[in-house]
């Protein structure tokens, strides 16, 4: 068993974050429709595009809904459809006013530079950190080159309001959006270091020194989580290793530590994933069960007992433990119930210990 996870919600919030943007993506790809509709005269892109977008971005929010482990595949389509929405028509229209001298790309030109401030945001939510920047930066270039190109290269159309805000948007205005997003990445490396660094906490304040295993602190907190949810059939065994002291004074601490350490590794890959064995405290562990009835209860313990009995410890040699068994009873504290298996334990110890008594 192991400490109750606390759900990452990450996932959730991408897909939240994605039904979103594809929403508002319907929306404004029916609205440009409607639009370009009225206007009676506009270009066949600008006719084909936006409906386009509907029915892409309509599909790929019925495909969420119903796959919704699919949230990744789907974040990728999205930023590729809006990527060719904004890349496709600017490239289109900066070819056609090289092309024909005669038209300008400041009158021919849609305004969708304004869609690339928005996509590098978005990027932020769906992108991992180490590839944002990079991916960013090539977004960039591949947006603003063609544009700025054009504008030096014709003067005329850079000296007018257009031309001026064009070039202000992709140049310094990108650049600045840059850096923030640079900065995004390092806040975001110091918040995965200090994530680490308190989950590394957490594990050192949950965890015994030698054994690994779980210590008394959690190993409480653990069970009057099971007690506090109710949880049916909980019960506890307490396992004391016999003659410790004895172990320590003839063989030396280092032994008894061994003594420890095969104990709780011997113990452990005999337990279920259901069952935690906790570090109690000197040389006695605990065995935190749930689901069972008594008569597993004690079977459980019956056959960890044999464990630590049949092993050979270097130095060592082979020892015994002895084990209180209880089973929880109805409205009964966990105070209660340790106190119970606890006697049971010394019952064990005064039939002459290498015993398994239930309380």
């Amino acid at each position: 068993m192991t400490m109750i996870p606390i759900p990452d919600a990450t996932e959730s919030q991408r897909r939240n974050a994605t039904t979103f943007i594809l929403r508002v993506m319907v929306l404004g790809g029916i609205i440009a429709t409607l639009l370009h509709l009225r206007e009676g005269h506009a270009h066949t892109i600008s006719l084909v595009l936006p409906p386009l977008t509907t029915l892409v971005c309509s599909g790929l929010l019925f495909y969420l809904h119903r796959y919704r482990q699919k949230v990744q595949q789907v974040i990728r389509l999205t930023l590729i459809w809006i990527g060719f929405v904004i890349l496709f028509p600017e490239y289109f229209f900066v070819i056609e006013a090289f092309l024909h001298p005669e038209k300008k790309l400041i009158e021919i030109l849609p305004p969708i530079t304004s869609c690339i401030f928005p996509l590098t945001m978005s990027m932020i939510i769906f992108l991992r950190p180490q590839d944002l920047a990079k991916k960013v930066f090539l977004l960039w270039v591949i947006t603003a080159a063609p544009i700025v190109g054009y504008l030096i290269l014709n003067p005329q159309e850079l000296q007018a309001p257009r031309g001026i805000d064009l070039l202000v948007s992709l140049v310094p205005s990108m650049g600045v959006n840059l850096s923030l997003l640079i900065f995004y990445l390092q806040l975001q490396d110091t918040v995965d270091k200090l994530a680490s660094e308190r989950s590394h906490l957490k594990e050192i304040s949950e965890k015994d020194a030698l054994t690994k295993i779980f210590n008394r602190a959690a190993g409480e907190k653990m069970l009057q989580t099971l007690i506090d949810q109710s949880i049916q059939n909980i019960g506890i065994i307490i396992c004391d290793i016999d003659r410790f002291k004895h172990i320590n004074d003839t063989y030396g601490h280092l032994a008894g530590d061994r003594v420890l350490l095969s104990t709780a590794q011997s113990c452990q890959v005999n337990l279920r994933k259901q069952d935690t064995l906790v570090r109690w405290g000197g040389e006695e562990f605990l065995v935190v069960v749930s689901g069972d009835d008594s008569a597993a209860l004690v079977q459980l313990a019956e056959r960890l007992r044999q464990v630590i009995a049949n092993q050979s410890i270097p130095d060592v040699g082979s020892i015994t433990a002895s084990f209180g068994v209880a089973f929880r009873q109805p409205q009964e504290d966990r105070v209660t119930l340790f106190s119970r298996a606890d006697r049971a334990l010394y019952q064990a110890k005064a039939l002459g210990r290498n015993q398994v008594v239930c309380a």
